[in-house]
């Protein structure tokens, strides 16, 4: 029998033939189509001959007894890791997606708001943003700036190698002495504290030490709260989740009602993002995943980093017979996007530390 590893040329033009043409109508692919589309001349009966080779190979399925065939996750895989041409993102496309990175935003939240929208649209599937899973995670260091007259930025350094910044609204004008003062008393009583040792003993010693400043513990207390929470817990935000709809492979009331359940447990999505350990794409085909209800679904996505550590990721969620050329190319463009602007916005509150520090 053929080493399944070593498909024959004509054997892969095929294969990646009918993986486009699949993707495109979604109906199963015959011999006779196959013979209008592919660039060379061959017989139907050549076609069907390496079409049955395939399938005996499993990378081809036949989901009845007409003559057309459908890719097996096997064949996706192939396709994905060695067949598919490559999409080239049009100018307008491009465009949106540094428009969105461009803008001077606070955080990591900042730069995700507005990613899923964008991805959901410009590819037409529904579209994820994960806050990863972390160990249990401290604050090594705090840093508080006076922004206006009513706010501070905090800045977080976490033990996990992430910095968290945040906007904290005070209510009344906030001086240079008076954000030191709550910088100092965070990094008395908060660094290397987990958020479970956070009790009213250590509050009321807080307010203590504020003395007058007291006020400013509960909003600052609520933005240290949220920031490290969702790092340790993990976050999945969805954008086009009725987007499914229009695809027949969730048309089937019992699939859409599965794959919805996956989505809103969320534990699936956020373990395989946490466990991801690199910033490359990761593609999940169908029978890959562990999760029954995905096994006629897959899911792309990249990790957005921050000194080498994941803090985000986006992805798409769709039918296995997605444009994986396009998913890929629009989530690994604004993917390091993205990264690039954590980066240069990190130089931003530097450059400020440093003025300060002056």
């Amino acid at each position: 029998m053929q080493d399944e590893s070593s498909l024959s040329d004509r054997q892969k033009m095929i294969l990646k033939a009918i993986v486009d043409s699949h993707i495109e109508s979604g109906e199963p692919v015959s011999s006779k189509l196959l013979s209008e589309k592919l660039p060379v001349t061959l017989s139907s009966a050549s076609i069907r001959n390496v079409m049955a080779d395939l399938e005996k190979l499993g990378y081809l399925e036949q989901p009845h007894t007409s003559a057309g065939r459908i890719p097996s996750s096997k064949g996706y895989r192939t396709y994905v890791n060695e067949l598919m041409n490559g999409y080239f993102l049009s100018k307008s496309e491009q465009t949106e997606l540094d428009l969105m990175t461009s803008k001077r935003l606070i955080g990591i939240d900042g730069l995700l708001k507005n990613a899923a929208e964008i991805v959901s649209r410009i590819t037409d599937y529904t579209a994820l943003t994960v806050k990863p899973r972390h160990r249990r995670v401290l604050v090594l260091n705090f840093k508080c700036l006076p922004m206006n007259d009513f706010g501070i930025l905090m800045v977080m350094q976490t033990s996990v190698g992430i910095v968290k910044t945040r906007f904290v609204e005070t209510g009344f004008k906030v001086s240079e002495e008076i954000s030191v003062r709550i910088e100092e008393c965070l990094n008395k009583f908060l660094t290397g504290v987990s958020i479970e040792n956070v009790d009213t003993k250590l509050i009321s010693k807080m307010e203590k030490d504020l003395s007058v400043y007291t006020p400013l513990l509960v909003p600052v207390m609520r933005a240290f709260m949220e920031e490290i929470g969702t790092l340790n817990g993990g976050e999945l935000r969805m954008e086009g989740v009725n987007r499914m709809l229009k695809y027949p492979e969730y048309s089937n009331l019992d699939n859409l009602k599965g794959l919805l359940g996956v989505l809103e447990k969320k534990d699936y999505i956020l373990n395989v993002v946490s466990s991801a350990q690199n910033d490359a794409i990761n593609v999940y085909i169908g029978p890959e995943s562990n999760e029954e209800n995905l096994k006629g679904t897959s899911l792309v996505f990249k990790t957005v980093t921050e000194n080498n550590i994941p803090v985000a990721a986006i992805g798409v969620i769709g039918p296995c017979r997605m444009d994986y050329s396009k998913v890929i190319s629009t989530v690994d463009y604004l993917t390091d996007k993205i990264s690039d602007a954590i980066k240069n916005e990190n130089s931003v509150d530097n450059n400020i530390n440093d003025h300060r520090k002056e």
